[in-house]
């Protein structure tokens, strides 16, 4: 994400965060946490925008990020979606 570093361990349930460096100080960009990983097959996490004052920072203005893998005729096919817009704050904006 737009230059971030991403942070986590990687665990069902752990903080993943997108860190950079912004006019010299570490700077989370993005925030979330890991929901589902089944190595080579599914990613999915939530995200938050930590920097926004407008939003309040509830589980339910996290969007859920979602990356599957799966072969089909030799080839592998990812989808990715992202949340649903029209049950967070500010969705029409986001």
């Amino acid at each position: 994400m737009f230059g971030c570093e991403t942070v986590s361990d990687w665990q069902v349930g752990s903080e993943l965060l997108w860190r950079m460096e912004y006019e010299g100080k570490d700077f989370v960009a993005v925030k979330g946490n890991i929901v589902n990983i089944e190595p080579y097959k599914l990613l999915v996490y939530t995200v938050f925008d930590p920097n926004n004052p407008n939003m309040e920072d509830i589980p339910e203005n996290y969007l859920t990020v979602t990356y599957s893998l799966k072969e089909e005729n030799g080839q592998t096919i990812l989808t990715v979606t992202q949340g649903d817009y029209n049950i967070v704050a500010d969705g029409e904006k986001r």
